[in-house]
């Protein structure tokens, strides 16, 4: 796998080898991020969410290898991998301060790159799938996306891993886009 965003091939090589049953292994994945954010922020980290997606990141990176050649709970290595990376967040310095928040044209120039990458890259029922998954707030959240599910015939999990995918097509579109604005 190269560097970089990691490919939806790599990302169900890594699904399959935390279990054969899609949805099952989608539950998994979701519990093992879930535990490694309240790991991180257990310890402190002001970027749990963050260091997190990182050590998920390194797993993903190592599929194929631990496939191979790892023998026994895969979420025993993704623990792992967590503790080495709060080892060398330990090692850094302090975290830097937060930075200021946007302007209002910082933030028009990050919606215009959104609302381009989303006519470009995605079919209109992806994108309007997506506008969906992020609505409201909170409860009202939660329930728009059990409803979500419900309306595709899928699983809240299976529609978790749907978005992962869309977004992953969505991000470097978007990059482009701001480093080219």
């Amino acid at each position: 796998m190269n560097k970089g965003e990691p490919t939806p091939q790599a990302f169900d090589r890594l699904l399959r080898w935390l279990d054969p049953d899609r949805d099952k292994a989608g539950a998994r994945y979701e519990k093992i991020r879930h535990r490694l954010i309240r790991i991180f922020a257990c310890k402190g980290c002001h970027d749990a969410e963050d260091l997190a997606d990182h050590a998920l990141d390194v797993v993903l990176a190592k599929t194929d290898w631990l496939i191979d050649n790892y023998d026994g709970n895969p979420e025993l290595y993704f623990y792992a991998v967590a503790k080495k990376i709060f080892l060398e967040q330990l090692k850094k310095k302090p975290p830097p301060t937060p930075p200021p928040p946007p302007d209002k044209t910082e933030i028009e120039r990050h919606f215009t790159c959104l609302e381009q990458c989303l006519q470009r890259e995605l079919t209109r029922p992806e994108q309007d799938l997506v506008l969906r998954y992020f609505e409201n707030e909170r409860q009202e959240r939660i329930r728009l996306r059990k409803q979500l599910a419900d309306e595709l015939g899928i699983s809240l999990n299976a529609l978790r891993i749907r978005i992962c995918h869309l977004l992953a097509r969505l991000r470097p579109c978007i990059q482009k886009c701001l480093r080219q604005s």
